[in-house]
């Protein structure tokens, strides 16, 4: 945003009161400043702070204000103070510290950073001892085209020391107002952030975490800024001010405990307490109001227009003549789409999975055959178009990105781009970045939620959701007796998509001989596997199938105690905590059915049988299955374990806890053969 614009539209501003005063309740107020370090700060004693806690932070303190520049705008002025505890050496990692300092892509001017200090503090003898860290130790080094960085490390650091550090930095953009993360890995004591907003900003805020704030307030308060519009050599500065309410808001946490991830977590993005801001519009004067946040027609539009996009369809006639060593030109849309499609993701490197902005032209990623994820997909949907098959890029947030706001225009929350085609009566989503990936098929780490189609007539959603996709895994065993070898069978599995796309680049990377070798030393010394096969190995959109035989050494013992699942039984509970404060994420629903069918050995009778047994999980949203019995001289064993859903919130997990324990217990059990005598 040019610098004299906002001058000249605020010239007509007419301030007004429009929030509501909420009051911060209950018995906690903000901190002013920090109190200097005592002797007490080195012993910490609170309810989120246990033992095994490497790092305390003892107080994270910042604000965001705006004030007048001399550019005839307006600053963001952002200040930190956090004051750390360290309590041993396995958290002396987090004592170099590195600030991101915002450079802005269209402006070159870098964000301003100073009132730098950095302290270290030690008790020795019952005297606290400070060591400043000396300024030239600051360094500045260059992250991305985006962002520089400020790094430094504290000295003198020793376990049992605190380090504190404070700093300002000064931005011209606006529109880049500090978000707030309240929770770390590590315990946080106190966490307090202030911002105060002029009249004329509207910013959304988007929440996330589930802890609750010990101060949460919004208040109207009285600011004055003066604006300075510098003259050349011969004319006087001009000085602006405008008044009004501008909007004063307060949150605090308290004893706030460290992020615990455990299996089946998305990201800690979605769980982290913390608080996100977007500029939504700016309000110049009662006639006029510029928006930046649009609904999703226009921000379509917007985007189409860019160059990253419109060269789907703008001077790509060179890629005819490439296109057609692929594919015929008479070739029906769907070959087309499909050979096209193999082309890019079999023959092209992508080295970046986390951008939706191109990093290059359409013919040098055609050239060099490598490039970002937008680069490959755009490029796909450019050589569908040349071909006149219509495709929309679909801009998602993967898993380890965190969710994305359903409602809100807010192109930053999403980091990844596929397109969408329509063959015939069915919709296809297609990703060529990802090697081995079947046609119409996701990775799993795009399935969270929703991708949103960039279309200016249709800016729909579409539903990417764990819930939609099932893996389905069955395993059959025959077993029976061969008079020279004994007990002999075969086991057969077809794995579900994404354990074949695992294994397919598990075996990108090994050969099958290693392979085979690690599979059949799962097994137990007294069962012997060999011979493995491995079906739709380079037939990406069918699941593997695995086949090998076996051999059950059973020798002269009197007692044999044998379990019918092999390698296949859940050994341990996925799920260990006892309580858990948010949802589990599974990638997918899973289901699982292995059979058995399997003679008596000669010479053995069944002394006992595991019992069979179902069981449901909140009644529709889960089954296990195990049904076992015997019939003369043979063994019929079903189990199944089926999930209804990938997604369980809070409230469920105990049963869901309990439910896996289950399986656990029951798969362990054992068929008892005797000798017979």
């Amino acid at each position: 945003m040019k610098a004299n614009s906002l001058i000249s539209k605020l010239l007509a501003i007419v301030v007004y009161a429009s929030i509501s005063l909420w009051s911060a309740k209950g018995q906690y107020k903000p901190i002013v400043k920090l109190e200097k370090i005592s002797a007490k700060d080195f012993q910490v004693n609170s309810p989120v702070v246990d033992n095994n806690a490497n790092a305390v932070i003892l107080a994270d303190i910042g604000s965001t204000d705006f004030e007048g520049n001399t550019n005839g705008d307006l600053n963001l002025v952002f200040k930190e103070t956090k004051r750390i505890l360290l309590r041993s050496r396995n958290a002396f990692d987090i004592a170099t510290v590195k600030v991101p300092v915002y450079m802005g892509g269209v402006i070159d001017e870098e964000e301003t950073f100073g009132n730098f200090e950095a302290t270290t503090y030690n008790l020795e003898n019952g005297q606290i001892t400070e060591t400043k860290l000396d300024k030239a130790s600051l360094f500045k080094e260059k992250y991305n085209k985006y962002y520089n960085i400020r790094k430094f490390t504290f000295p003198n650091l020793k376990e049992g020391s605190i380090i504190e550090y404070k700093f300002t930095i000064k931005s011209p953009y606006y529109e880049h107002l500090r978000n707030w993360q309240f929770q770390d890995e590590y315990p946080v004591l106190w966490s307090q952030y202030q911002v105060t907003i002029p009249p004329i900003f509207d910013y959304l805020s988007i929440r996330k975490g589930y802890l609750k704030f010990a101060i949460d307030s919004v208040a109207n308060v009285f600011k004055a800024y003066s604006i300075i519009v510098s003259g050349d050599a011969t004319a006087a500065s001009d000085i602006y001010r405008f008044s009004g309410n501008a909007t004063a808001a307060l949150w605090v946490m308290k004893d706030i405990p460290a992020l615990k991830l455990e299996k089946y977590t998305s990201s800690n993005k979605n769980y982290l307490a913390q608080i996100s801001f977007n500029l939504r519009s700016i309000h110049f004067s009662d006639t006029y109001t510029k928006f930046i946040v649009k609904d999703w027609f226009k921000t379509a539009e917007d985007i189409l227009k860019k160059p990253d996009y419109s060269c789907i369809r703008d001077n790509n006639n060179w890629l005819r003549e490439n296109i057609q060593s692929i594919v015929p030109d008479a070739a029906p849309d769907e070959e087309k789409v499909r050979k096209i499609y193999a082309f890019l993701r079999d023959n092209f490197t992508c080295t970046d999975h986390d951008t939706y902005k191109q990093s290059q032209s359409l013919k040098k990623t055609f050239q060099t055959k490598t490039g970002n994820v937008a680069d490959i997909n755009i490029l796909l949907m450019a050589m569908l178009y040349n071909q006149g098959i219509e495709s929309d890029p679909v801009f998602l947030s993967t898993r380890d990105n965190g969710w994305a706001n359903e409602s809100a225009a807010l192109i930053n929350q999403y980091n990844y781009v596929v397109s969408r085609i329509l063959l015939g009566n069915k919709v296809y989503v297609l990703d060529a970045t990802q090697p081995r990936l079947g046609f119409g098929n996701m990775a799993a780490k795009c399935l969270n939620g929703f991708g949103r189609i960039i279309n200016k007539k249709s800016p729909w959603i579409i539903t990417l959701s764990p819930d939609s996709v099932m893996e389905n895994r069955n395993t059959a065993v025959f077993l029976n007796n061969d008079s020279i070898q004994g007990v002999v069978g075969t086991y057969s599995s077809n794995l579900g998509y994404y354990e074949s796309l695992e294994l397919r680049d598990e075996l990108a990377k090994e050969k099958q001989e290693d392979y085979a070798k690690d599979l059949f030393k799962a097994y137990p010394q007294e069962i012997e596997a060999s011979g493995l096969t491995i079906d739709s190995l380079k037939s990406y959109d069918d699941p593997i199938g695995i086949n090998y035989n076996l051999k059950l050494k059973f020798g002269e013992e009197d007692i044999v105690y044998f379990n019918p699942l092999f390698d296949e039984q859940l050994k341990k509970n996925p799920f260990e905590s006892a309580e858990r404060l948010y949802p589990v994420e599974m990638p997918y629903v899973k289901k699982s059915t292995y059979t058995l069918n399997m003679e008596v050995p000669k010479g053995y009778k069944v002394d006992e049988l595991p019992k069979s047994t179902r069981v449901k999980l909140n009644e529709d949203e889960g089954m296990f299955e195990y049904m076992i019995e015997k019939s003369d001289d043979n063994i019929q064993m079903r189990c199944k374990v089926g999930l209804k859903k990938a997604t369980y919130n809070p409230d469920d997990y105990a049963t869901l806890r309990d439910f896996f324990a289950f399986i656990v217990k029951k798969e362990a059990e054992q068929i008892v053969f005797k000798k017979i005598k």
